[in-house]
């Protein structure tokens, strides 16, 4: 009898753990992202240094894919992808933080994510991304994603946009390695790993819903990063 009191007490022990998981993890959120990234500045973004920059916009194509195990409270985003396609405007070496005024942006979903997921990958990009969107729309399409090591690639299927970089011109002969930038802050994520940095070619076709002209652009800055973003999930304003 002695034995099995103390069996018992671990067994309600581990029913109540299992039991607590799923209401903590409907609370919280937690993603890591690959990003495949490239804009209209010269590598790299003076933007991230503070009011020294002088660009007057930053057109850019942000492509990102949450790793297995990410989720928004009880919403799974493993192997999610989604495309940002954006204008910064002129404000975000002025005074950067959240609300900060923005030109547009236009964010597609791929095609194989549910409306739950997509609710979720904006609430994500809304905290990540606390920015206030003159113009904003959204929209589906097929992406493809190839993060290779060197020559990163992404694309819609529409032909709407495609963006590759090119390590191999950031290369360090000593190393055979890209650059990376260490120890610089990626939006309002928790944590990155580094911003690998290589030569951005990306286009994008332009959207009337979103007051977004098209553009291309050729050997500009660009970069790969994993971040991290978590935390407590709070009552937030649609982006």
């Amino acid at each position: 009898m002695k034995k099995v009191v103390p069996i018992l007490v671990l067994v309600a022990a581990a029913i109540a753990l299992l039991a607590a998981a799923p209401a903590e993890r409907a609370k919280t959120y937690s993603v890591t992202a690959d990003t495949i990234e490239a804009c209209s500045c010269p590598l790299f973004c003076t933007c991230y240094f503070g009011p020294s920059a002088m660009e007057h916009m930053c057109q850019a194509n942000n492509v990102y894919k949450f790793r297995p195990g990410s989720h928004y409270g009880n919403v799974d985003l493993s192997n999610q992808v989604f495309w940002i396609s954006l204008d910064l405007g002129g404000e975000w070496h002025k005074k950067p933080g959240p609300g900060m005024p923005t030109e547009w942006a236009v964010l597609t979903f791929d095609k194989s994510s549910t409306k739950e997921q997509r609710d979720a990958i904006g609430k994500v990009a809304n905290t990540v991304f606390p920015v206030k969107w003159k113009h904003f729309s959204t929209r589906e399409d097929s992406i493809e994603w190839n993060n290779d090591p060197m020559k990163p690639h992404a694309k819609m299927a529409s032909g709407l946009a495609e963006i590759t970089l090119d390590k191999s011109a950031t290369m360090r002969p000593e190393k055979n390695t890209p650059v990376v930038v260490k120890n610089l802050q990626y939006w309002f994520s928790n944590t990155n790993d580094g911003f690998n940095l290589g030569y951005g070619t990306h286009s994008f076709g332009g959207d009337a819903a979103a007051s977004a002209p098209k553009f291309s652009w050729e050997k500009r800055n660009g970069f790969t990063i994993a971040w991290t973003a978590k935390g407590d999930i709070k009552t937030m304003s649609p982006m």
